[in-house]
């Protein structure tokens, strides 16, 4: 049996570049299905084939390394990084997303943290 490969394989890049200090991220498709039940179905569900609607959201953490993400999240002018997320097996999904929220974590004698979520806008090109 194939294994996927490892977590750290697993990369989101934003113009060709590794987003910097990236430990852990997530990556959830969602899938919202079109129901077309009426009164002929004989109260069983029927739905079409296609999405009503797909999304992808993302989650990340990781240790501070420069600026770049923390001012994608502030600039009031531009909510949308074009990233790139590519699997263990070469496979890619790419698109727009708009950060949705980003926080930055520094304690004592320690690395400064960050955690960012966002949400994909508009089509999202190639898929696993």
């Amino acid at each position: 049996m194939a294994y996927p490969g490892n977590g750290r394989d697993l990369t989101i890049s934003s113009a060709g570049v590794t987003i910097a200090g990236v430990r852990t991220k997530g990556i959830s498709v969602n899938r919202t299905p079109i129901d077309v039940t009426n009164e002929d179905d004989d109260g069983v569900r029927k739905l079409l084939v296609e999405a009503g609607e797909v999304t992808v959201d993302i989650s990340m953490d990781g240790v501070t390394k420069n600026s770049t993400l923390r001012s994608a999240a502030l600039d009031p002018t531009n909510a949308l990084e074009a990233l790139t997320i590519t699997f263990p097996d070469a496979s890619t999904i790419t698109g727009s997303f708009f950060i949705t929220s980003y926080e930055e974590t520094g304690t004592y004698n320690d690395a400064i943290t960050f955690s960012a979520s966002l949400q994909s806008a508009g089509a999202l090109v190639g898929a696993p």
